[in-house]
Parts: structure tokens; C-alpha cells; sequence
């Protein structure tokens, strides 16, 4: 929004109460926002020093009359005139050096508002990324590792993955890929799923996976939104590799599977913001012994 704004005091007016309703609303939908409102917060602590302009004036212009011209002169900014500067300079920063790339952590969760007012969620350890300049023009997300989308309508918008890319014009779905893991599921509209080997539509309540050495398989759901938005990963019927790949992004673990098969298919759920509780879920339901060593960093399973 901001870099289609023709009028160059459009922050300006923002800082001072001048937007209307419709500019701020959509202001406030934009990924800058906060960034904006925090540069504010922050000059709001600064103590200024309270100066007479028609005294400094006076001044300014009797050193004028008695002061012989030397080199050029040194303009020395008053307190809030030179906190003013520095708004419009860090607001600058952030306006013409935005993001246009984002990453997840061990068990964190990110929203992101695109561009356009696409929403854009990332689960833990997942990387994304956009051209916002030519986001117009090219609707484009590149991902490493899983989010959901909620897509405005428009133009062509594409998920583009290592594995494969999904296609749409407007609906809400996700979309998770790891190594040799490749899976979209559609929860509105319609979406297009095309990888090396299939090409495949998936309308409302559809979902379509690939993994490596295995058939692709389709199946049907009934729920509204990912789990893992309201913190509980599921599976249905994945190798349990991939699901110790789960728990070790949710909880910054590493899984020892030495004395394990991890072509044992999985049906299930794990809570993501409990480790014992994800743990004794996933084990338990298993019949798998473990032990918890290195301060709760390394997880040991036994037969």
C-alpha cells in the first residue's frame, strides 16, 4: 500500500492524525504497521526540551548582523525537529527495505500479511519468502517447510516448493514440504497441486500427498483449518519418521531412532506446546520405551 501512495507526506499525515477511516483500515492491514507503531512508542519516551522559536529566532538572526561569514554553516537541528528527522529516516528504512522474507524457530508460529492482504501463517521451522516489488505482477511464495494460506482473489497465486507448487485464485489451504515430503490440503475454493510425477485438482475437504518410494494417495476431511494453527501436529497414516521430524522442530530436540523401523506408519495427534505430553502420546500409543537425556535435548528410544 505504501509505495502506491502518490503524496509523499502520507506517514506524515499518518503520525499526525490525518488518515481517513478507509487509509487507516487499510494502513493497519499492512506488514509494516507494526514496525511504524513501534518507532513511534519509542520517540514517545524521549525527553525534549521545551524552546521559545521567536526567541532562538531572535538569536538566529543577531548573529547574523555581527557574525562575518566564514565557511558554509553548520545547521544544528532543534531536539524535536531532529526526532522528527530521525521518524522520517527509520521510516524510510522500513518503507523502501521491507521484508520480503520470513523464518520460524524451533515451535514458533508466524502470521504474515502479504502484499495484497493475503494471509500467511508459518509453522515451526519454515522458511518463506516473496518478491514484494513485483508482487502485482507475479503472486509467488517460496517455502521450505509448512504454512497456510488464506488467498484474497486475483490473479494466479502460487506456493512454489522444492517438491512441487500449488496453484490458486483465491480460497484458503496448506502446504507442507520437508526433504522428500510433499502434501496440500484445500479447505476453500480450489486448488492446483503439480509435481514432477502428477497434476492434480483439489477442491473443499480434498487433500493430496507424496512421499518419496510411495504411491501419492488422495484423501477426504472434514475439518475447517489446520490443526497445528491451534498447537496439535496430526498425522494420518505417515511414516514415523516424519513424525520425530515434527517433534523436533516443535520442542528443539533431536530423536535417536538407531533401534527403531521408521517405516512404522503413524495415525495421530501431539499436543505442540507440552513435551511430556507430546512424548508419552506418540510413544505410548506405539508401544515404544524412551528415555530423555542431555538436560531434555536428546530423546532415546528403546524396543
Amino acid at each position: 500500500m505504501l509505495e502506491d501512495k502518490k503524496d509523499n507526506i502520507f506517514l506524515s499525515r499518518w503520525v499526525n492524525g490525518e488518515l481517513s477511516p478507509e487509509e487507516f483500515q487499510e494502513f493497519q492491514s499492512h506488514p509494516e504497521y507494526e514496525y511504524y507503531t513501534k518507532i513511534i512508542a519509542a520517540t514517545n519516551t524521549l525527553d525534549l526540551v521545551d524552546y521559545d522559536v521567536d526567541e532562538e529566532l531572535t538569536k538566529l538572526k543577531s548573529k547574523r548582523k555581527t557574525t562575518p561569514a566564514k565557511n558554509k554553516p553548520v545547521i544544528k537541528l532543534l531536539p524535536y525537529i531532529a526526532v522528527a528527522a530521525s521518524i522520517a529516516i527509520l521510516l524510510g528504512v522500513f518503507l523502501f527495505n521491507a521484508n520480503d522474507s520470513f523464518s520460524t524457530s524451533y515451535g514458533e508460529q508466524l502470521a504474515v500479511t502479504l502484499p495484497d492482504g493475503s494471509e500467511m501463517i508459518l509453522n515451526a521451522k519454515s522458511e518463506a519468502s516473496f518478491d514484494k516489488s513485483n508482487w502485482k505482477n507475479n503472486r509467488t511464495v517460496s517455502l521450505h517447510g509448512e504454512a497456510y494460506f488464506k488467498v484474497k482473489k486475483g490473479s494466479k497465486f502460487t506456493v512454489s516448493t522444492t517438491n512441487g507448487n500449488v496453484s490458486v485464485l483465491g480460497t484458503q489451504f496448506n502446504v507442507k514440504s520437508h526433504a522428500s515430503f510433499f502434501e496440500a490440503v484445500c479447505y476453500e475454493g480450489k486448488v492446483s497441486v503439480k509435481n514432477k510425477q502428477e497434476n492434480k485438482i483439489l477442491t473443499a475437504g480434498k487433500g493430496f500427498r507424496a512421499i518419496a518410494n510411495k504411491p501419492s494417495e488422495l484423501w477426504a476431511f472434514i475439518t475447517e483449518k489446520p490443526s497445528w494453527i491451534d498447537n496439535t501436529s496430526s498425522f494420518r497414516s505417515v511414516p514415523i519418521r516424519y513424525v520425530f521430524k515434527e517433534l523436533e522442530k516443535q520442542y528443539n530436540i533431536s530423536i535417536d531412532t538407531t533401534n527403531i523401523d521408521n517405516n512404522i506408519i503413524y495415525t495421530g495427534t501431539f499436543p505442540n506446546n507440552d513435551i511430556n505430553v507430546a512424548l508419552k502420546t506418540v510413544f505410548s500409543t506405539l508401544d515404544i520405551q524412551y528415555q530423555l537425556l542431555d538436560n531434555g535435548k536428546t530423546v532415546v528410544l528403546e524396543e
